[in-house]
């Protein structure tokens, strides 16, 4: 009996350790539950975290990349652009360039070509004075032992040459244009006529007729009241009266240069001819 009641004490102690042992585990998945949940959604969160991470890195290399190529592309096309004009530029440069150098050789050519004239013109100028004034002597002497037709306007004429060879400030130029001008005006004496009024010496008595002048070979003169003529001899260097037979021809030379008559062939006393001087050779 006593046994038995032992079992039975026993048994029921091994039935209340398992109600004890099933509220502990009941208690403990109470208590576990919570973890493994909150596990699950820690689980979940951590790499849905590790998925985005790289995807948002790659997104953000990615647009980075892309700004850097915009960028990059904006530089490439402003410094295409920037050679562009640089290359046209540097093309226009050196046209321009090309251009100055020959402009530069013609200026260096056109200098050395003004050096050489500069050269010429001052050893012409330094050889014409002399010649010039050589020349102004002759004409001088020329006008002294010529003819007396006009000798006021020639004298005066070589006068005012003479001023202007001395005169600094004139070119030599111009001083030989002035020399040129006198020369030729003396040489045209020799193929033109003309009659002039004027006051001359005839056998030592002043009168006032009109002196015909047929080029450098002969002058004559015709008295106003057309009573008497005279001729001008070169070899003794005056005046002489002609004979009264000789006027009418003289009348007529005078009324032909004056152009109040036709031209017609008349005869005139050349008379003698000078001897050439020294200074005149």
């Amino acid at each position: 009996m006593k046994g038995k009641i032992m079992g039975c004490e026993k048994n029921e102690g091994f039935r209340n350790y398992g109600r004890i042992g099933l509220r502990c585990a009941v208690v403990a998945c109470l208590f576990i539950s919570p973890v493994w949940i909150g596990s699950a959604a820690y689980a979940e969160v951590s790499v849905s975290k590790d998925i985005e991470a790289p995807v948002d890195k790659a997104v953000d290399t990615r647009q980075s990349i892309q700004k850097s190529r915009e960028k990059w592309d904006a530089q490439r096309r402003k410094l295409a652009e920037e050679y562009d004009r640089l290359k046209a530029e540097n093309e226009q440069l050196a046209f321009a360039n090309k251009n100055l150098t020959q402009k530069v050789g013609e200026l260096e050519r056109s200098t050395q070509d003004l050096a050489r004239e500069k050269e010429e013109t001052q050893r012409i100028r330094i050889e014409l004075a002399p010649f010039l004034g050589e020349q102004l002597g002759r004409l001088k002497s020329l006008v002294a032992a010529d003819a007396p037709f006009l000798s006021r306007e020639r004298k005066d004429r070589l006068t005012r040459l003479a001023v202007i060879l001395d005169d600094p400030e004139i070119t030599i130029a111009e001083k030989y244009r002035k020399m040129m001008e006198a020369l030729f005006v003396e040489a045209e004496y020799g193929n033109t006529v003309e009659v002039y009024r004027e006051k001359i010496v005839v056998d030592g008595t002043q009168v006032l007729a009109d002196v015909f002048r047929m080029g450098r070979v002969a002058l004559f003169f015709l008295a106003l009241d057309r009573e008497s003529a005279g001729i001008f001899d070169v070899a003794k260097n005056q005046w002489h009266t002609l004979d009264k037979t000789r006027v009418p021809a003289i009348e007529a030379v005078v009324d032909m240069a004056a152009k109040h008559r036709p031209m017609e062939v008349v005869t005139l006393p050349i008379g003698a001819i000078a001897p050439e001087r020294e200074d005149q050779k």
